[in-house]
């Protein structure tokens, strides 16, 4: 009986990362409690975004998602949408969410229509999530934290990453 229930185990185990290889989606949902407070604003009006971002000297913290991105959800879940929740995180920077994919119209730093997918090629986003460090001009001004690293460290990153930024605007 053991021995079914551990080969039955590993079987298992090779289906998921044979699926994850082939890229069919089979990572665990997120939790529908957890999942619902973690929205982040879409990039509509970076214009507006920069002009807020500059006036307050604050960087634009960019999510470079794709929909169905298990890692992307962590990151919006575990660390971008925790920062708008608090009220003293939520004062350090303008957070957005780029859809790399995406052809949601937006307005660009100068005043230009264009599309999320547009910026992410602009920005040589190929692949997700990347969270990218802006100024109020759309000038990266820290590097971007590409793909989810450790899991374990990505809060730290994350900071570093972010008083870097925050460092450069003062």
């Amino acid at each position: 009986m053991r021995g079914g229930f551990l080969a039955a185990a590993i079987d298992r185990r090779r289906f998921l990362f044979a699926a994850s290889a082939l890229g069919l989606g089979l990572a665990p949902a997120p939790r529908a409690g957890a999942a619902a407070g973690a929205k982040l604003p879409p990039a509509t009006d970076l214009r507006s975004d920069g002009r807020l971002a500059a006036t307050r000297r604050l960087p634009i913290v960019i999510l470079f998602s794709l929909p169905g991105c298990p890692y992307c959800e962590i990151v919006r879940r575990s660390h971008l949408a925790p920062m708008l929740r608090d009220p003293l995180q939520s004062r350090r920077a303008v957070i957005r969410e780029i859809d790399i994919s995406g052809d949601h119209g937006v307005v660009g730093f100068a005043g230009e229509p264009t599309t999320h997918a547009r910026i992410a090629r602009a920005h040589e986003v190929r692949a997700a999530p990347v969270v990218d460090f802006w100024d109020g001009a759309g000038t990266p001004i820290a590097g971007p934290l590409v793909g989810m690293l450790l899991a374990d460290f990505y809060s730290a990153y994350l900071e570093a990453a972010l008083a870097t930024a925050e460092s450069k605007l003062r």
